[in-house]
């Protein structure tokens, strides 16, 4: 019932306001049109490019590599210790085998925790270098788009720009100034 009284209401007040001349949806006015600046000179940066070809990008990339590398084999010859003693269970019985099983069951749960310990390390590792690469790299693309003149500079991505023409994309002179500023 209070829906059919709702959709009665709704309906009085919108053929009232029709009558009355209340225009249901306004369209923008030229001045209020003309208060979206145009964009003229557009460029792109792909990121990921100035990720992977700049010195302090491969640098990064290779320190991270190396760092989960050494993690990975901690954490493998943590591993590989669990097992053996896993094997060792067979040969146990009564009290002894208790005991070990629940010895084994928290340094499994220990190697667990250790395993989520490394990924997170790994995890802030990678991302502190980004966070440090994108700034840095904000830093050029705002000087390279005043230079240039440029209105607006988007981050080329698959899921951002599905087209744009070549002769629009400056990750090129982008890496060429990073690595010319933030080599070491």
């Amino acid at each position: 019932m209070i829906t059919k009284i709702s959709t009665r209401l709704l309906r009085s007040t919108l053929a009232a306001a029709v009558l009355v001349g209340v225009p249901a949806v306004v369209a923008p006015t030229q001045a209020q049109a003309a208060d979206v600046p145009a964009v003229g000179k557009v460029a792109m940066v792909d990121m990921q490019r100035v990720l992977n070809e700049t010195k302090a990008g491969q640098k990064a990339r290779k320190s991270l590599e190396q760092s989960s590398a050494a993690k990975e084999k901690k954490f493998e010859k943590r591993r590989n210790e669990l097992e053996a003693e896993v094997a060792k269970l067979r040969t146990l019985k009564g009290q002894q085998l208790a005991a070990a099983q629940e010895k084994l069951q928290q340094e499994s749960m220990e190697l667990q925790s250790m395993f989520m310990a490394l990924e997170q390390e790994l995890s802030q590792q990678q991302n502190k270098i980004l966070e440090t690469m994108y700034r840095n790299s904000s830093e050029i693309v705002s000087k390279l788009a005043k230079d240039k003149g440029l209105d607006l500079v988007l981050v080329r991505d698959q899921m951002t720009v599905i087209f744009a023409k070549d002769t629009l994309d400056i990750t090129a002179e982008v890496v060429k100034l990073y690595d010319q500023k933030f080599s070491k």
